[in-house]
């Protein structure tokens, strides 16, 4: 950015902070108080120019290895996103608490599958005045889970030549049969 006047270095660091809203980027380099036309027209002609395109180029190309890095250690991949979602939205509560004799015991974490020890975001414990323990085990939540997949799966828009489909669940006189293992008559 060594040959870009001040201005312009502004507009590419504000540019490239904000999501790239070269509009907001103009107003905030050069003048919050212009006019609409003004910013589009200057900003757009700022996104053309010979000294300013390299340096946004440069840069989203250093973000980009950045990203790559961290998506790499991390193993960020579709499948394993998908899995973490999965996870939280299947967790099954019993896996990791239980209620017997009216209290709840909470299991040894050491023997928590994999599956339960991802679904849960918060183990607390918290200490009375008089002693007494409070432990607290949160889990992420199920419904922003099972959202997140549905809309991948394109789950959240129905398709109008299904609807027998959701119709038979609507119907169904024994839902749970499904959570059971059970087919449907037909199949």
């Amino acid at each position: 950015m060594a040959n870009l006047t001040p201005k312009q270095r502004r507009f590419v660091e504000e540019y490239l902070s904000n999501g790239e809203n070269a509009a907001a980027a103009y107003r905030a380099a050069y003048n919050p108080k212009a006019t609409d036309s003004t910013v589009e027209r200057n900003a757009f002609r700022l996104l053309k120019n010979t000294k300013v395109v390299p340096v946004i180029q440069e840069a989203r190309e250093r973000a980009k290895k950045r990203t790559d890095k961290i998506m790499e250690r991390y193993a960020i991949t579709k499948e394993n996103v998908l899995r973490e979602f999965a996870r939280i939205g299947f967790a099954d509560v019993t896996d990791i608490v239980s209620i017997a004799g009216g209290r709840v015991h909470i299991s040894d974490t050491d023997g928590l599958s994999e599956d339960a020890k991802r679904s849960i975001s918060e183990i607390s414990e918290t200490i009375s005045e008089s002693g007494d323990r409070t432990i607290k085990v949160k889990s992420h939540s199920k419904i922003a889970a099972l959202t997140a997949l549905a809309k991948h799966l394109g789950l959240d828009k129905p398709e109008p030549d299904n609807d027998d489909a959701l119709n038979d669940m609507a119907n169904d006189q024994d839902p749970e049969r499904i959570d059971r293992g059970e087919s449907t008559e037909e199949g």
